[in-house]
């Protein structure tokens, strides 16, 4: 097979948007996801719990969270899609809409407030190695110690850790 066709191959079964940053998503495969506030806005302790449980709220159903560490004016997650049905996973911005529409709308209620939260674009890459998953899980554990916001990483309170490094299976 010739790269034209191997790359036509690969194009089938991937996904591929672009707003600003392009993105791409091969269904079931394990994605590190960036999204920030937008310029300004901080999140306080309650806020960033806020956005911590609508995380939570599909993990295992929608798609599995390996780390998500909510800090005060981004996120960092690394998380799995889950299957819809079968051959049909689910689509990392329906994901994402979910988790930064809900928590936008229930922060914005606790500030008495309405409008985005959320910058509309979002970084997002594909872990393509058992390596790419370990570099990636202790970035996001260690994003709030190298911001000095801690000293040990568990002492943050919007990190979390709900498998280990050691729970990732490449797909």
């Amino acid at each position: 097979m010739n790269k034209e066709d191997q790359f036509k191959k690969i194009g089938k079964d991937l996904g591929r948007w672009k707003r600003h940053l392009p993105h791409f998503q091969s269904g079931g495969r394990t994605l590190f996801v960036t999204w920030r506030c937008l310029e300004n806005v901080s999140l306080s302790t309650s806020e960033r719990q806020i956005v911590l449980d609508c995380i939570r709220h599909f993990h295992r159903d929608r798609y599995l969270v390996f780390t998500v560490v909510v800090m005060p004016d981004h996120t960092h997650l690394l998380l799995q899609p889950c299957e819809k049905s079968a051959g049909n996973w689910w689509n990392l911005g329906e994901l994402l809409k979910g988790m930064k529409g809900v928590s936008a709308r229930r922060i914005n209620e606790s500030r008495g407030t309405l409008g985005s939260l959320w910058q509309d674009e979002r970084y997002d890459r594909q872990v393509r190695s058992r390596s790419d998953f370990e570099e990636k899980w202790s970035y996001i554990r260690l994003n709030p110690v190298r911001a000095g916001l801690v000293s040990v990483a568990e002492d943050w309170d919007s990190l979390w850790l709900p498998a280990s490094i050691e729970g990732w299976l490449p797909n």
